[in-house]
Protein backbone atom coordinates (compact mmCIF):
# COMPACT_ATOMS: atom_id res chain seq x y z
CA UNK A 1 0.00 0.00 0.00
CA UNK A 2 2.93 2.49 0.73
CA UNK A 3 4.12 1.70 -2.39
CA UNK A 4 1.29 2.45 -4.27
CA UNK A 5 0.71 5.37 -2.08
CA UNK A 6 4.36 6.95 -3.57
CA UNK A 7 3.79 6.12 -6.99
CA UNK A 8 0.51 7.56 -7.30
CA UNK A 9 1.96 10.51 -5.38
CA UNK A 10 4.78 11.09 -7.47
CA UNK A 11 2.08 10.38 -10.62
CA UNK A 12 0.07 13.67 -9.47
CA UNK A 13 3.21 15.51 -8.88
CA UNK A 14 3.88 14.76 -12.87
CA UNK A 15 0.46 15.50 -13.84
CA UNK A 16 -0.02 18.75 -11.76
CA UNK A 17 3.56 20.06 -13.63
CA UNK A 18 2.08 19.23 -16.92
CA UNK A 19 -1.25 20.81 -16.04
CA UNK A 20 1.00 24.08 -14.96
CA UNK A 21 2.47 24.75 -18.11
CA UNK A 22 -1.14 24.49 -20.06
CA UNK A 23 -2.12 26.73 -17.62
CA UNK A 24 0.82 28.98 -18.14
CA UNK A 25 0.35 29.03 -21.90
CA UNK A 26 -2.52 32.01 -22.27
CA UNK A 27 -0.24 34.36 -19.72
CA UNK A 28 1.96 35.82 -22.52
CA UNK A 29 -1.05 36.34 -25.22
CA UNK A 30 -3.40 37.87 -22.87
CA UNK A 31 -0.97 40.29 -20.56
CA UNK A 32 0.28 41.67 -23.91
CA UNK A 33 -2.93 42.25 -25.05
CA UNK A 34 -3.98 44.11 -21.91
CA UNK A 35 -0.50 45.88 -22.37
CA UNK A 36 -1.46 47.12 -25.58
CA UNK A 37 -4.45 48.87 -23.96
CA UNK A 38 -2.67 51.36 -20.99
CA UNK A 39 -1.81 48.69 -18.44
CA UNK A 40 1.87 48.36 -17.40
CA UNK A 41 3.65 45.27 -16.40
CA UNK A 42 3.65 46.44 -12.74
CA UNK A 43 -0.29 46.40 -12.60
CA UNK A 44 -0.97 43.30 -14.17
CA UNK A 45 2.06 41.57 -11.96
CA UNK A 46 0.62 42.73 -8.76
CA UNK A 47 -2.67 41.20 -10.05
CA UNK A 48 -1.39 38.17 -10.78
CA UNK A 49 0.39 38.38 -7.56
CA UNK A 50 -2.19 39.53 -5.34
CA UNK A 51 -4.99 36.75 -6.30
CA UNK A 52 -2.66 33.96 -5.45
CA UNK A 53 -1.67 35.76 -2.30
CA UNK A 54 -5.43 35.83 -1.33
CA UNK A 55 -5.64 32.33 -1.46
CA UNK A 56 -2.55 31.32 -0.09
CA UNK A 57 -3.21 33.71 3.14
CA UNK A 58 -6.71 31.57 3.12
CA UNK A 59 -4.98 28.32 3.58
CA UNK A 60 -2.97 29.59 6.06
CA UNK A 61 -5.41 31.28 8.38
CA UNK A 62 -7.38 27.86 7.75
CA UNK A 63 -4.35 25.30 8.44
CA UNK A 64 -3.26 27.42 11.18
CA UNK A 65 0.27 27.83 9.78
CA UNK A 66 2.87 29.46 11.76
CA UNK A 67 3.94 31.82 9.72
CA UNK A 68 7.04 33.34 11.91
CA UNK A 69 10.73 32.46 10.07
CA UNK A 70 12.59 29.54 12.61
CA UNK A 71 15.82 32.17 12.27
CA UNK A 72 17.39 34.77 10.39
CA UNK A 73 18.52 32.41 7.43
CA UNK A 74 15.09 30.93 6.93
CA UNK A 75 13.86 34.86 6.93
CA UNK A 76 16.52 36.10 4.49
CA UNK A 77 15.78 33.05 1.95
CA UNK A 78 11.87 34.18 2.40
CA UNK A 79 12.52 37.34 1.55
CA UNK A 80 15.13 36.37 -1.73
CA UNK A 81 12.17 33.90 -2.64
CA UNK A 82 10.10 37.77 -2.94
CA UNK A 83 12.40 39.01 -4.52
CA UNK A 84 13.51 37.44 -7.21
CA UNK A 85 9.92 36.28 -7.73
CA UNK A 86 9.10 40.02 -8.49
CA UNK A 87 12.24 40.70 -10.57
CA UNK A 88 12.24 37.52 -13.21
CA UNK A 89 8.27 38.28 -13.96
CA UNK A 90 8.85 41.40 -14.44
CA UNK A 91 11.63 41.24 -16.78
CA UNK A 92 9.15 38.66 -18.48
CA UNK A 93 6.32 41.45 -18.58
CA UNK A 94 8.32 44.04 -19.54
CA UNK A 95 9.82 42.18 -22.94
CA UNK A 96 6.05 41.18 -24.02
CA UNK A 97 5.32 44.64 -25.09
CA UNK A 98 9.35 44.50 -26.75
CA UNK A 99 8.98 40.98 -28.67
CA UNK A 100 5.94 39.07 -29.38
CA UNK A 101 5.25 37.19 -26.38
CA UNK A 102 5.10 33.46 -27.36
CA UNK A 103 8.59 34.43 -28.45
CA UNK A 104 9.33 35.98 -25.35
CA UNK A 105 8.11 32.36 -23.55
CA UNK A 106 9.97 30.39 -25.98
CA UNK A 107 13.03 32.29 -25.08
CA UNK A 108 12.32 31.87 -21.58
CA UNK A 109 11.78 28.43 -21.62
CA UNK A 110 15.22 27.55 -23.61
CA UNK A 111 16.83 29.36 -20.97
CA UNK A 112 15.38 27.88 -17.83
CA UNK A 113 16.47 24.32 -18.00
CA UNK A 114 20.05 24.89 -18.56
CA UNK A 115 19.85 27.42 -16.07
CA UNK A 116 18.39 24.90 -13.29
CA UNK A 117 20.53 22.21 -14.01
CA UNK A 118 23.57 24.02 -13.52
CA UNK A 119 22.12 25.59 -10.27
CA UNK A 120 20.09 22.24 -9.45
CA UNK A 121 23.69 21.02 -9.25
CA UNK A 122 25.82 23.61 -7.28
CA UNK A 123 23.12 24.03 -4.53
CA UNK A 124 20.95 20.91 -4.30
CA UNK A 125 23.31 18.09 -5.51
CA UNK A 126 20.70 17.20 -7.43
CA UNK A 127 22.42 15.40 -10.75
CA UNK A 128 19.59 15.22 -13.48
CA UNK A 129 19.21 11.84 -15.11
CA UNK A 130 20.16 10.71 -18.89
CA UNK A 131 16.93 10.88 -19.70
CA UNK A 132 15.99 14.11 -17.87
CA UNK A 133 18.58 15.64 -19.79
CA UNK A 134 17.50 13.73 -23.26
CA UNK A 135 14.19 15.58 -22.51
CA UNK A 136 15.31 19.03 -21.81
CA UNK A 137 17.57 19.04 -24.84
CA UNK A 138 14.22 18.20 -26.77
CA UNK A 139 12.59 20.82 -25.14
CA UNK A 140 15.28 23.59 -25.60
CA UNK A 141 15.23 21.84 -29.27
CA UNK A 142 11.32 22.96 -29.62
CA UNK A 143 11.44 26.04 -27.99
CA UNK A 144 14.51 27.58 -30.55
CA UNK A 145 12.95 26.72 -33.36
CA UNK A 146 9.42 27.82 -32.08
CA UNK A 147 10.80 31.35 -31.04
CA UNK A 148 13.32 31.41 -34.96
CA UNK A 149 10.03 30.21 -36.96
CA UNK A 150 8.25 32.88 -35.15
CA UNK A 151 11.27 35.60 -35.62
CA UNK A 152 11.96 34.87 -39.88
CA UNK A 153 8.84 34.45 -40.52
CA UNK A 154 5.60 36.44 -38.39
CA UNK A 155 7.32 39.88 -38.00
CA UNK A 156 10.14 42.33 -37.75
CA UNK A 157 10.52 45.61 -35.91
CA UNK A 158 13.48 47.31 -34.41
CA UNK A 159 16.44 45.36 -34.05
CA UNK A 160 17.45 47.29 -30.39
CA UNK A 161 13.91 46.69 -28.94
CA UNK A 162 14.66 43.09 -29.93
CA UNK A 163 17.92 42.76 -28.63
CA UNK A 164 15.98 44.46 -24.99
CA UNK A 165 13.25 41.98 -25.31
CA UNK A 166 15.74 38.97 -25.73
CA UNK A 167 17.78 40.14 -23.10
CA UNK A 168 14.88 40.63 -20.53
CA UNK A 169 13.89 36.96 -21.42
CA UNK A 170 17.26 35.45 -20.65
CA UNK A 171 17.65 37.68 -17.78
CA UNK A 172 14.30 36.69 -16.28
CA UNK A 173 14.62 33.20 -16.76
CA UNK A 174 18.52 33.12 -14.92
CA UNK A 175 16.59 34.78 -12.33
CA UNK A 176 13.73 32.65 -11.96
CA UNK A 177 15.54 29.44 -11.80
CA UNK A 178 17.37 30.63 -8.40
CA UNK A 179 13.51 31.14 -7.29
CA UNK A 180 12.49 27.41 -8.96
CA UNK A 181 16.12 26.12 -7.19
CA UNK A 182 15.25 28.09 -3.65
CA UNK A 183 11.82 27.27 -3.48
CA UNK A 184 12.74 23.06 -3.84
CA UNK A 185 15.33 23.79 -1.07
CA UNK A 186 12.90 25.80 1.19
CA UNK A 187 10.01 22.85 0.68
CA UNK A 188 12.48 20.17 2.68
CA UNK A 189 11.87 21.62 5.85
CA UNK A 190 9.19 24.40 5.46
CA UNK A 191 5.65 24.31 4.53
CA UNK A 192 4.35 24.81 0.98
CA UNK A 193 1.92 27.63 2.09
CA UNK A 194 4.75 29.69 4.07
CA UNK A 195 7.00 29.61 1.10
CA UNK A 196 4.16 30.72 -1.35
CA UNK A 197 2.89 33.24 1.47
CA UNK A 198 6.43 35.11 1.70
CA UNK A 199 6.96 34.97 -2.22
CA UNK A 200 3.72 36.77 -3.31
CA UNK A 201 3.06 38.83 -0.30
CA UNK A 202 6.92 40.65 -1.04
CA UNK A 203 6.61 39.88 -4.69
CA UNK A 204 2.95 41.80 -4.23
CA UNK A 205 4.18 44.91 -2.20
CA UNK A 206 7.17 45.85 -4.74
CA UNK A 207 4.82 44.96 -7.69
CA UNK A 208 1.92 47.76 -5.94
CA UNK A 209 4.51 49.94 -5.07
CA UNK A 210 5.86 50.29 -9.00
CA UNK A 211 2.25 50.62 -10.45
CA UNK A 212 1.66 53.24 -8.30
CA UNK A 213 4.48 55.68 -9.53
CA UNK A 214 4.76 54.03 -13.38
CA UNK A 215 0.83 53.52 -14.05
CA UNK A 216 -1.39 56.17 -15.07
CA UNK A 217 -4.34 53.77 -16.72
CA UNK A 218 -6.19 52.09 -14.41
CA UNK A 219 -10.04 52.29 -15.87
CA UNK A 220 -10.37 49.10 -18.75
CA UNK A 221 -12.99 48.19 -20.71
CA UNK A 222 -15.15 45.38 -20.09
CA UNK A 223 -13.59 42.90 -22.79
CA UNK A 224 -9.86 43.87 -21.57
CA UNK A 225 -11.14 43.59 -17.82
CA UNK A 226 -12.24 40.42 -18.56
CA UNK A 227 -8.79 39.39 -20.36
CA UNK A 228 -7.15 40.58 -17.71
CA UNK A 229 -8.81 38.40 -15.31
CA UNK A 230 -8.18 35.37 -17.53
CA UNK A 231 -4.52 36.20 -17.62
CA UNK A 232 -4.55 36.32 -13.66
CA UNK A 233 -6.85 32.97 -13.09
CA UNK A 234 -4.61 31.65 -15.81
CA UNK A 235 -1.23 32.57 -14.02
CA UNK A 236 -2.42 31.22 -10.29
CA UNK A 237 -3.75 28.32 -11.54
CA UNK A 238 -0.08 27.46 -12.95
CA UNK A 239 1.42 28.67 -9.98
CA UNK A 240 -0.87 26.75 -7.54
CA UNK A 241 0.09 23.67 -9.68
CA UNK A 242 3.72 24.08 -10.07
CA UNK A 243 4.03 24.43 -6.41
CA UNK A 244 2.06 21.25 -5.80
CA UNK A 245 4.60 19.13 -8.68
CA UNK A 246 7.56 20.93 -7.05
CA UNK A 247 7.54 19.30 -3.57
CA UNK A 248 7.14 15.85 -5.63
CA UNK A 249 9.26 15.67 -8.61
CA UNK A 250 12.72 16.79 -8.74
CA UNK A 251 13.60 20.22 -10.03
CA UNK A 252 15.05 19.54 -13.08
CA UNK A 253 12.18 17.54 -14.44
CA UNK A 254 9.52 19.98 -12.89
CA UNK A 255 11.74 22.51 -15.58
CA UNK A 256 11.28 20.14 -18.32
CA UNK A 257 7.53 19.00 -17.60
CA UNK A 258 6.55 22.72 -18.16
CA UNK A 259 7.97 23.21 -21.22
CA UNK A 260 4.35 22.65 -22.63
CA UNK A 261 3.40 26.20 -21.82
CA UNK A 262 4.52 26.63 -25.39
CA UNK A 263 1.55 24.38 -26.85
CA UNK A 264 -1.40 26.69 -25.32
CA UNK A 265 1.20 29.65 -25.50
CA UNK A 266 0.91 30.01 -29.75
CA UNK A 267 -2.50 28.96 -29.98
CA UNK A 268 -3.99 31.84 -28.05
CA UNK A 269 -0.98 34.12 -28.96
CA UNK A 270 -2.71 32.82 -33.08
CA UNK A 271 -6.34 33.56 -31.94
CA UNK A 272 -5.49 36.84 -29.68
CA UNK A 273 -2.90 38.64 -31.65
CA UNK A 274 -3.47 36.37 -35.06
CA UNK A 275 0.50 35.38 -35.34
CA UNK A 276 -0.61 31.63 -37.51
CA UNK A 277 1.78 28.72 -36.71
CA UNK A 278 4.34 27.92 -38.89
CA UNK A 279 6.41 24.81 -40.25
CA UNK A 280 9.12 26.06 -37.95
CA UNK A 281 6.19 26.10 -34.92
CA UNK A 282 4.68 22.68 -35.90
CA UNK A 283 8.33 20.77 -35.34
CA UNK A 284 9.44 22.97 -32.31
CA UNK A 285 6.12 21.58 -30.90
CA UNK A 286 6.73 17.93 -31.72
CA UNK A 287 9.83 18.21 -30.01
CA UNK A 288 8.59 19.81 -26.95
CA UNK A 289 5.68 17.26 -27.07
CA UNK A 290 9.17 14.84 -27.50
CA UNK A 291 10.90 16.15 -24.52
CA UNK A 292 7.85 16.31 -22.10
CA UNK A 293 6.64 12.84 -23.11
CA UNK A 294 9.59 11.37 -22.05
CA UNK A 295 10.67 12.61 -18.81
CA UNK A 296 7.15 12.29 -17.57
CA UNK A 297 7.51 8.37 -18.43
CA UNK A 298 10.72 8.30 -17.14
CA UNK A 299 9.41 10.21 -13.97
CA UNK A 300 7.00 7.75 -13.35
CA UNK A 301 9.18 4.83 -13.81
CA UNK A 302 11.86 5.52 -12.17
CA UNK A 303 9.92 6.62 -8.87
CA UNK A 304 8.41 3.19 -9.00
CA UNK A 305 11.35 1.02 -9.39
CA UNK A 306 13.20 2.85 -6.15
CA UNK A 307 9.57 2.61 -3.99
CA UNK A 308 9.81 -1.26 -5.40
CA UNK A 309 13.31 -1.68 -4.36
CA UNK A 310 12.95 0.01 -0.67
CA UNK A 311 9.62 -2.16 -0.24
CA UNK A 312 11.61 -5.24 -1.03
CA UNK A 313 14.52 -4.07 0.81
CA UNK A 314 11.96 -3.27 4.11
CA UNK A 315 10.36 -6.55 3.82
CA UNK A 316 14.12 -8.26 3.71
CA UNK A 317 14.46 -6.00 6.76
CA UNK A 318 11.79 -7.51 8.72
CA UNK A 319 12.00 -11.11 7.82
CA UNK A 320 15.46 -11.43 9.01
CA UNK A 321 14.30 -9.84 12.06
Amino acid sequence: MIFVSSFLQNLSGVLACLASGLFKGPVPATSRYVENRGYTPYQILFMDDLLILLVALCIAVYNRTDMFPNDWKQGFRLLFQGLTRFTSVLCLFTSYRLVPPANVEAVWSASMPVCVVALSFIFLQEIPTRVTMFGILWCVAGVVLLGYGNLVNKWSTDTTEVAQGMLLAVAGALIHSMLDVGAKNLLECTPRVKVVTYTYVISTVCAGFGACINSSTWHLEPETATVLTMSCVSHGTCMLLFYIGLRLVEVNAVTALTQLSAFSAYGVQWAMLGFPPTLLDGLGLTSVLIGTSSVAIWEARARWKEEKHKELMKGLHIQFE
